[in-house]
């Protein structure tokens, strides 16, 4: 079984839907529950979603560097000879994998491209890398893998019956379905033919976005089409809003043909993304019903909220893990060498144990560490009562001074600790985790 979890928010054609807290969220629970994370090559280079991620860092690697330097997020590579990130770089770009005009490094990576690179490989000398797997002339490829997919799911009369489940889901399937008739079989299939003409197997999503993008407007002579290129174009709101909708179907598409294809988990399905996100996912969502056995588990736990994790550091996000996550992940593994329902619910168990003794872990560091900050004087009483979510009114605390004034500001500060705002703020919230066996 594969050890990898693939990271699909880090695609920029989901960059319009992800906000930062979702991004972040996503990275934080695929660190915490998963072995390790994939990603496709190029993400590291056009993500504008990573690059926002490493800017909002100051003074301090952000989780995302600091969990590469450790080996936990690994690219996957598709030149064999790559063993590092540099070389995987300088390779699509002398070959031109993904098009002589796919601008492969975004403006908003270019001047974090070095750091990133850095990152990786200093990750990459402590574990392999990923390698896309080696397809014989016989074999399918992944552009015959998401050929396939995409036919699968979307060349068909009616919308998947899980969709049924949610009766608003429902309902927007069934207008989006017709209104994107033509863009399901006719774009695929001129899609398709250009990838062919080009002599390459199967589709590639970089196609569909061309024949879209011409069929709504945009000069043919342009090849390097975007969502929002395509959306910019749309003849009135209800085109744009079927096919902002047809266009997550692709990505998604193009995400579960690679966690097959890489036999890989995909992703971290159940995270708090934006409501409409959730309702229109061509792929099963927290609007369905759980996995079946046979294919994972969902359970309730308590976790402290994200951006209080965020706040502790990636240093102590990561070494969370390593200090209280070895059980869980062990269950994890097993489950995943052994899929019986003993190992599951094994590795369920463990699940909620290791959330517990996260909660545990927040709740006391937390609050010791606003109150060392405060005593060592790195932050004022006023901004860490409304950092931590206090409203103060009619109320004046001193400035820290001598002794005495450190200890009774410590009081006033343990009696905020109670009250009902910051407990609200910071005590741990319940949410559904969802952990899936390899596609």
């Amino acid at each position: 079984m594969s050890e990898f979890s693939l990271f699909n928010a880090a695609d920029e054609c989901l960059a319009p839907y992800i906000s930062a807290r979702s991004f972040d969220e996503s990275l934080i629970l695929n660190l915490l529950f998963q072995q390790r994370i994939l990603l496709h090559e190029a993400y590291f280079f056009n993500s504008s979603l990573v690059a926002d991620h490493i800017n909002r860092a100051c003074g301090a690697p952000s989780l995302f560097e600091f969990a590469a330097r450790r080996g936990l997020i690994i690219p996957a590579f598709r030149d064999k000879n790559s063993i590092a990130l540099e070389q995987a770089y300088q390779a699509m770009k002398r070959e031109g994998v993904y098009g002589r005009s796919y601008d492969l490094l975004s403006p908003a990576m270019q001047p974090l491209r070095d750091r990133l690179v850095a990152s990786v490989d200093i990750g990459l000398q402590k574990v392999r890398p990923f390698y896309w797997p080696t397809r014989d002339e016989e074999g399918e490829s992944l552009g015959d893998g998401y050929s396939r997919v995409i036919r699968r799911l979307l060349q068909q009369d009616e919308p998947p019956a899980y969709v049924r489940h949610d009766e608003k889901r429902a309902q927007l399937f069934d207008r989006v379905w017709e209104l994107s008739k033509r863009w399901r079989y006719d774009c695929i299939e001129q899609a398709a033919a250009r990838t062919q003409q080009k002599g390459a197997k199967g589709l590639q999503r970089f196609e569909i976005f061309c024949t879209l993008g011409w069929l709504v407007g945009i000069p043919q002579h342009n090849t390097t089409i975007s969502v929002a290129d395509i959306l910019m174009r749309c003849e009135d709101e209800e085109e744009k809003l079927a096919m902002e909708i047809f266009l997550k179907w692709v990505t998604q598409c193009h995400h579960l043909n690679q966690a097959q294809t890489f036999g890989t988990a995909i992703n971290f399905p159940v995270y708090n993304m934006e409501q409409d996100f959730i309702v229109d996912s061509l792929l099963r969502s927290p609007a369905d019903l759980p996995p079946p056995p046979s294919e994972g588990f969902r359970c309730e736990v308590k976790l402290p909220p994200v951006d209080v994790m965020l706040k502790a550091g990636a240093a102590d996000v990561v070494s969370i893990r390593d200090d209280l996550g070895c059980g869980y992940l062990a269950a994890l593994t097993r489950w995943q060498n052994g899929p019986t329902d003993e190992n599951r619910e094994a590795a369920i168990s463990s699940l909620k144990d290791y959330c517990d003794q996260i909660c545990a872990r927040y709740e006391r560091g937390i609050l010791q560490t606003l109150l060392v900050d405060y005593i060592k004087g790195k932050t004022s009483p006023i901004k860490m009562m409304r950092d931590a979510g206090v409203t103060l009114t009619g109320k004046a605390i001193p400035l820290l001074g001598t002794f005495v004034n450190v200890a009774q500001s410590a009081c006033v500060f343990y009696r905020f600790t109670r009250s009902s705002k910051l407990k609200s703020r910071l005590n741990p919230k319940t949410r559904e985790l969802e952990v899936t066996l390899p596609c």
